[in-house]
This record gives structure tokens, sequence and C-alpha cells, in this order.
């Protein structure tokens, strides 16, 4: 899966990145990459930003939540690909859209997220 900030200018495998809320801010989301040289430290990038803590913890809610998509889409198509190989191309143009959907997530903005 891939992840996006909430800027749209980092874009990274979920599978390489650690999330979570920033220690001095728990409303900014950060990501944080290992280093790659030696004697470099981690790398970390702000992923978005948010007014609340609460907005903060419902963005990495839906992260989750797509998480678990994507895993379960992943596991089913294999399954499914004979079943689209039998319908309409439209109807299978629309059932990748929503399958391949899943395989990305952008931190929202802070007016997408509503209020609890």
């Amino acid at each position: 899966m891939r992840i996006i900030s909430q800027s749209g200018l980092l874009d990274v495998p979920y599978e390489l990145i650690a999330i979570s809320p920033y220690s001095g801010n728990m409303a900014t989301i950060i990501g944080t990459f290992p280093g790659n040289d030696l004697g470099k430290g981690d790398r970390v990038y702000i992923l978005a930003e948010y007014s609340t803590e609460e907005k903060a913890i419902k963005a990495m809610e839906m992260c989750r939540e797509r998480y678990t998509q994507y895993i379960f889409n992943r596991h089913m198509i294999p399954e499914t690909a004979n079943v689209l190989t039998r319908i309409s191309l439209e109807e299978a143009e629309k059932v990748r859209d929503q399958i391949t959907e899943t395989f990305i997530f952008q931190f929202p903005k802070e007016e997408e997220i509503e209020d609890e």
C-alpha cells in the first residue's frame, strides 16, 4: 500500500515507514524511515497536521482501516480474477477502480475529518 502525505509531496510504501503522532504535538502525524547510512539517524517527515489530537487519531484510524481493506483485497484478487473475466468490461473496470483505491491512502485534509 502507498502512503501519501496530506500535502501530496511524500509518497512511500507503507511497509517502509513507521507512522505515529509526534510526541511534541500529538495533532501532528509523522513518518519515520530507518537511516540508510551508518551513523545517520532515522529520517522523520510530517505526514499530516491537524488542529486537535482527536482529528489526528481519527486520521490514524482511517489509515489502519484502509490498510485492512488493502490486505483483504490483496488476498481476494486471485480468487475473483475468474469472475471478472465473465462480466462486462464496464463492470470489471468499476470493480478494478474500487479495489485499486484501497492500495493508496492519503492523509486527509483538516476539513475532511468530521468533529465528533
